[in-house]
Protein backbone atom coordinates (compact mmCIF):
# COMPACT_ATOMS: atom_id res chain seq x y z
CA UNK A 1 0.00 0.00 0.00
CA UNK A 2 1.23 3.51 -0.91
CA UNK A 3 2.36 6.01 1.83
CA UNK A 4 -0.54 7.48 3.47
CA UNK A 5 0.59 11.39 3.15
CA UNK A 6 1.16 10.98 -0.32
CA UNK A 7 -2.91 10.48 -0.87
CA UNK A 8 -4.21 12.84 1.91
CA UNK A 9 -6.04 16.22 1.12
CA UNK A 10 -4.96 18.85 3.54
CA UNK A 11 -5.73 21.54 2.03
CA UNK A 12 -8.78 22.50 4.52
CA UNK A 13 -6.35 22.60 7.21
CA UNK A 14 -4.13 24.85 4.96
CA UNK A 15 -6.43 27.17 4.52
CA UNK A 16 -7.00 27.34 8.43
CA UNK A 17 -3.82 27.50 9.34
CA UNK A 18 -0.96 27.91 6.55
CA UNK A 19 1.26 25.76 4.75
CA UNK A 20 1.74 22.12 4.34
CA UNK A 21 5.34 20.97 5.77
CA UNK A 22 7.00 17.55 5.02
CA UNK A 23 5.27 14.86 6.33
CA UNK A 24 5.91 11.61 8.17
CA UNK A 25 4.74 8.19 6.80
CA UNK A 26 4.92 5.17 8.99
CA UNK A 27 3.49 1.76 7.86
CA UNK A 28 3.43 -1.41 8.96
CA UNK A 29 1.77 -4.80 7.99
CA UNK A 30 0.97 -7.40 10.17
CA UNK A 31 -0.92 -10.57 9.07
CA UNK A 32 -3.95 -9.50 7.24
CA UNK A 33 -3.53 -5.78 8.45
CA UNK A 34 -2.10 -3.01 7.32
CA UNK A 35 -1.39 0.22 9.65
CA UNK A 36 -0.22 3.46 7.97
CA UNK A 37 0.16 6.42 9.53
CA UNK A 38 1.15 10.04 8.62
CA UNK A 39 2.07 13.34 10.89
CA UNK A 40 2.74 16.82 9.43
CA UNK A 41 2.77 19.97 10.49
CA UNK A 42 0.33 23.00 9.00
CA UNK A 43 1.00 26.54 9.47
CA UNK A 44 3.79 27.95 11.84
CA UNK A 45 4.04 29.14 15.13
CA UNK A 46 1.75 30.51 17.12
CA UNK A 47 -1.26 29.11 15.26
CA UNK A 48 -0.05 26.35 13.29
CA UNK A 49 -0.82 22.60 14.00
CA UNK A 50 0.39 18.96 14.05
CA UNK A 51 -2.17 17.07 12.16
CA UNK A 52 -1.94 13.15 12.51
CA UNK A 53 -3.71 10.94 9.94
CA UNK A 54 -4.10 6.93 11.33
CA UNK A 55 -5.36 3.76 8.91
CA UNK A 56 -5.97 0.96 9.87
CA UNK A 57 -7.33 -1.93 6.92
CA UNK A 58 -7.86 -5.45 8.16
CA UNK A 59 -10.56 -7.94 8.11
CA UNK A 60 -14.03 -7.40 6.86
CA UNK A 61 -16.25 -5.50 9.36
CA UNK A 62 -12.94 -5.07 11.35
CA UNK A 63 -13.29 -1.16 11.12
CA UNK A 64 -16.69 -1.39 12.84
CA UNK A 65 -15.48 -3.29 15.59
CA UNK A 66 -12.25 -0.97 16.19
CA UNK A 67 -14.96 1.66 15.64
CA UNK A 68 -17.40 0.64 18.46
CA UNK A 69 -15.01 -0.96 20.99
CA UNK A 70 -13.12 2.83 21.10
CA UNK A 71 -16.17 5.12 21.00
CA UNK A 72 -16.97 3.44 23.94
CA UNK A 73 -14.15 4.08 25.74
CA UNK A 74 -14.34 7.67 24.31
CA UNK A 75 -17.91 8.39 25.53
CA UNK A 76 -16.56 7.22 29.04
CA UNK A 77 -14.44 10.08 29.01
CA UNK A 78 -15.71 12.87 27.32
CA UNK A 79 -18.81 13.78 24.85
CA UNK A 80 -18.53 12.92 21.09
CA UNK A 81 -20.26 14.32 18.46
CA UNK A 82 -22.25 12.57 15.58
CA UNK A 83 -20.37 13.48 12.00
CA UNK A 84 -22.94 12.19 9.09
CA UNK A 85 -22.26 11.88 6.06
CA UNK A 86 -18.46 10.24 6.51
CA UNK A 87 -18.40 6.93 6.27
CA UNK A 88 -20.76 4.37 7.73
CA UNK A 89 -20.25 6.11 11.01
CA UNK A 90 -18.26 9.01 12.26
CA UNK A 91 -17.75 11.49 15.58
CA UNK A 92 -15.60 13.74 16.85
CA UNK A 93 -14.20 14.64 20.33
CA UNK A 94 -11.57 17.56 21.51
CA UNK A 95 -9.45 16.00 24.43
CA UNK A 96 -8.22 18.96 26.29
CA UNK A 97 -4.64 17.70 26.29
CA UNK A 98 -4.02 16.33 23.12
CA UNK A 99 -5.93 18.18 20.36
CA UNK A 100 -9.35 17.68 18.17
CA UNK A 101 -9.83 14.02 16.80
CA UNK A 102 -12.49 13.28 13.92
CA UNK A 103 -12.63 9.43 14.04
CA UNK A 104 -14.54 6.97 11.27
CA UNK A 105 -14.92 3.64 9.71
CA UNK A 106 -16.59 2.13 6.80
CA UNK A 107 -15.77 -1.60 6.31
CA UNK A 108 -12.35 -2.53 6.79
CA UNK A 109 -11.29 0.64 6.78
CA UNK A 110 -10.95 2.46 10.83
CA UNK A 111 -9.58 6.32 10.35
CA UNK A 112 -8.52 8.42 13.00
CA UNK A 113 -6.98 12.59 11.87
CA UNK A 114 -6.67 14.40 15.06
CA UNK A 115 -4.81 18.35 14.55
CA UNK A 116 -2.85 19.52 18.32
CA UNK A 117 -1.50 22.94 18.71
CA UNK A 118 2.17 23.60 17.76
CA UNK A 119 2.21 25.82 20.99
CA UNK A 120 0.97 24.15 24.17
CA UNK A 121 -2.08 25.65 25.69
CA UNK A 122 -3.05 27.47 22.51
CA UNK A 123 -6.44 27.60 21.37
CA UNK A 124 -7.26 25.79 18.26
CA UNK A 125 -9.91 27.46 15.82
CA UNK A 126 -13.78 26.13 16.55
CA UNK A 127 -13.98 25.18 12.66
CA UNK A 128 -11.30 22.41 13.12
CA UNK A 129 -13.38 19.74 13.51
CA UNK A 130 -15.09 20.49 10.43
CA UNK A 131 -11.52 21.12 8.65
CA UNK A 132 -10.62 17.36 9.91
CA UNK A 133 -13.85 16.24 8.43
CA UNK A 134 -13.25 17.31 4.65
CA UNK A 135 -9.75 15.42 5.27
CA UNK A 136 -11.26 11.96 6.53
CA UNK A 137 -13.52 12.26 3.86
CA UNK A 138 -11.05 12.54 1.17
CA UNK A 139 -8.59 9.95 2.35
CA UNK A 140 -11.66 7.83 2.96
CA UNK A 141 -11.95 7.89 -0.73
CA UNK A 142 -8.36 7.35 -1.60
CA UNK A 143 -7.82 4.69 0.27
CA UNK A 144 -11.29 2.96 -0.77
CA UNK A 145 -10.04 3.23 -4.44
Amino acid sequence: MDALCTRLDLQAVADLAGEVGTPQDTSRTAGGTANLACAVTVGHLPEGVVVTVRADVGAPESGQLMYEGLRQVQEASGPVTELPGIGAAAYTYTDKATGTYVVAYDANLYLTVGAAPLRIGARLPADLAKRLSAVVSSAMKTLRA
